[in-house]
């Protein structure tokens, strides 16, 4: 609700011939707009008339918006960030009402404001108009549309269907470390006895994209081997002669090729692939000490260790990401030439679309607009009496 200060709201009605030339008060008011809120007028006007408003700002620096509404809704004037409005001037083309709106953002201070509104008539016929708006309450009428779903039987189609099929799966061994570490005794001055070797799995691809890849390649497995001195080597050795003769006799799943077997990693490929060992038990000789290590810049965390001539093993829980395998010799005199591999199982699976049709017998549906009346009370304004 808004506070008027002081008013004169003035209505002539004259019963002798006056000039339409001259003005007519309408409303002289002087009004404060609290702070973060707005106040509303409402006059009637004349077919013909001139609309004549003024704004002088008492208190406050400015109103953050000043407007003329030909109502409902047809803006006619809107000033921003204003102060004053000298006699700004509006054509009535249609006998209506015409809403007055002073809006103050400020939240703490209010806004004084004198508005002064006129209209000067067409002509003398219309000097008596009443400009006076009284409030009635209406029922205000809308519809709610929606759309209802009905069923009206079956009926048999023929759709386009698309699925993924495999090409084709390979199946590759990639080495990622192969050295023969010399691990210096504990007595040794210039050089340390433990050794650091760090690896990296590679890392899975997906092309063109993960969620549909016409191509992927995902390592699915990884092995290690670890041997100290001459003796190592040799127990190694006879281990890829067991895989040869295994593959032989048909006794693998078929993963491994004799090249590979013969190449020298045929043991540690099928313990990495198939997860089956034909090492046996170590030989003996000289022990070093080993950690399986994951991680990166120092921060490593403990997969397994052991102390032996030689060691072993596989993993398929963890296929990405830095490792290292640290090597520590314990002997206070002698240093130990220590041999390291490792292994990756990398799979790559290659795929196309294959289109098909299907027949289904599907519903068949249709819509149905309905319009639901809503209702609801509203307050409007209407002339007075004229």
């Amino acid at each position: 609700m808004h506070r008027t200060i002081a008013s004169a709201f003035s209505l002539f009605f004259f019963s002798i011939t006056l000039s339409a030339q001259l003005p007519v008060t309408v409303a002289e008011l002087t009004v404060e707009v609290e702070p973060n809120s707005e106040e509303n007028f409402y006059y009637g006007f004349e077919t013909g008339d001139l609309l004549i408003v003024s704004l002088e700002l008492l208190e406050g620096k400015s109103l953050k918006a000043f407007e003329v509404i030909e109502y409902p809704g047809n803006s006619r004037i809107l000033e921003y960030e204003t102060g004053s409005l000298d006699d700004k001037r509006l054509k009535v083309y249609e006998r209506g009402i015409f809403q007055f709106r002073l809006h103050n953002t400020h939240l703490l201070k209010k806004r004084v404001c004198r508005l002064h509104i006129r209209r000067l008539p067409a002509s003398a016929a219309t000097l008596n108009f009443n400009p006076a708006v009284r409030w009635e309450e209406r029922v205000d009428t809308s519809y709610k549309v929606q759309s209802e779903t009905l069923l009206s039987g079956t009926e048999v189609k023929e759709i386009q269907q698309r699925r993924r099929v495999l090409v084709k799966t390979d199946t590759n061994v990639v080495t990622l470390l192969d050295k023969l570490e010399r691990v210096h005794s504990r007595t040794n001055i210039t050089t340390d006895n433990v050794s650091l070797l760090t690896f990296e799995l590679p890392r899975n691809r997906y092309e063109p994209s993960p969620e549909e890849p016409d191509e992927l390649a995902e390592v699915v497995s990884w092995a290690y081997w670890i041997g100290a001195g001459e003796e190592s080597r040799e127990w190694y050795q006879k281990a890829n002669a067991s895989a040869l003769a295994q593959l032989g006799r048909g006794l693998t799943k078929g993963a491994i090729s004799a090249g590979l077997v013969s190449s020298g990693y045929g043991a540690l490929a099928l313990l990495a692939i198939e997860g089956v060992s034909v090492f046996s038990n170590p030989p003996s000789g000289e022990n070093i000490q080993y950690a399986l290590l994951s991680g990166q810049g120092g921060e490593y965390q403990e997969l397994s260790k052991g102390n032996s001539v030689t060691a072993y093993g596989r993993l398929d829980n963890i296929t990405q990401g830095k490792f290292a395998i640290r090597l520590m010799n314990d002997n206070y005199v002698e240093g130990i030439n220590v041999n390291v591999k490792v292994v990756a199982v990398t799979v790559t699976k290659t795929y196309r679309d294959e289109y098909f049709t299907e027949t289904r017998e599907a519903p068949v549906q249709q819509l149905k607009v309905v319009r639901e009346p809503v209702l609801r009370k509203v307050r409007v304004p209407v002339l007075g009496e004229n």
